[in-house]
């Protein structure tokens, strides 16, 4: 799937190279050396606080003592507020969200209204979509690949 660099072709095979150029033209090379277009920055942001809250997922990560440790991140679009929840476990996540979600009604009269994050299946389970269900929650989860749709969180 490739081939030496354009140096040691040279020696290998001097035919190759003209006096006039000093390299051949490689349409594989050409094409891996192309970059993806990135996505263009989104700056919008919903009225009001808690409507949106971006959650992801990030982890395991190895700390001093050698333990893996998880990290659950919920980010507020309107503020851009961070919470932080450390996991052992991403089977705790339906547990710590539910946490959160009731923190944010107790402590700010608030009910999150959108919650987005990727298709993990920390998310994208039964538990959590019944829990949404009967919350009258919106859960928009962004496509396999780009992790820019969930960027905030990411």
């Amino acid at each position: 799937m490739g081939h030496p660099s354009f140096g040691y072709l040279k020696i290998l095979f001097p035919s190759l190279f003209t006096s006039n150029t000093e390299s051949i033209k490689c349409e594989t090379c050409i094409w891996t050396k192309n970059h993806r277009v990135t996505f263009p920055p989104n700056n919008n942001r919903v009225n009001s606080a808690f409507s949106l809250i971006h959650s992801d997922v990030w982890g395991p990560a190895s700390n001093s003592h050698n333990n893996q440790f998880q990290y659950l991140l919920f980010v507020d679009d309107f503020s851009r507020m961070t919470w932080v929840y450390f996991l052992k476990h991403k089977s705790e996540v339906p547990d710590k969200f539910y946490a959160f979600y009731q923190m944010i009604h107790t402590q700010f009269g608030k009910k999150i209204q959108v919650l987005r994050s990727d298709n993990g299946g920390e998310f994208v389970n039964k538990s959590m979509q019944e829990f949404f269900r009967e919350n009258g929650l919106i859960h928009q989860t962004s496509y396999p690949n780009p992790p820019q749709q969930n960027g905030v969180a990411e």
